[in-house]
């Protein structure tokens, strides 16, 4: 395992709600950046940023309008809080037990204006 493999692995990301550490291995295992990012895995999809990440602190520190442009770019997302938003629903729902079923319907809808709305409104809840 590489070192920005390492670090992506071991880096939280303090979600409320959700109980424990997650991780952004957690919120994004590879078969999923695989198929919404131009990458193979999230460690990967950061050590090609350019952005330098060795821990919580060093990832917060990103400008939010640097990370956003980058997301945009290299995902079918238009900024980090959609991408995170993605991940966190995925998350939630496989820790819920629903599978990959929910999640592909979850998918089929993304796109609209009320699950977006949806999202939103259990980020904001401290989902």
């Amino acid at each position: 395992m590489g070192e920005a493999e390492t670090t992506a692995a071991t880096l939280d990301v303090e979600i409320g709600g959700l109980g424990g550490e997650v991780t952004l291995a957690d919120l994004f295992p590879s078969s999923w950046v695989e198929s919404h990012c131009q990458a193979a895995s999230i460690s990967e999809f950061l050590e090609e940023s350019g952005f330098a990440v060795a821990d919580q602190e060093s990832f917060e520190s990103i400008p939010t309008h640097e990370l956003d442009r980058y997301v945009d770019a290299n995902t079918e997302f238009d900024d980090w809080q959609a991408m995170l938003s993605a991940g966190v629903e995925r998350y939630v729902l496989e820790q819920a037990g629903t599978g990959d079923t929910a999640a592909d319907e979850l998918e089929a809808v993304e796109g609209s204006d009320s699950a977006e709305a949806e999202t939103e409104d259990s980020l904001e809840a401290g989902v």
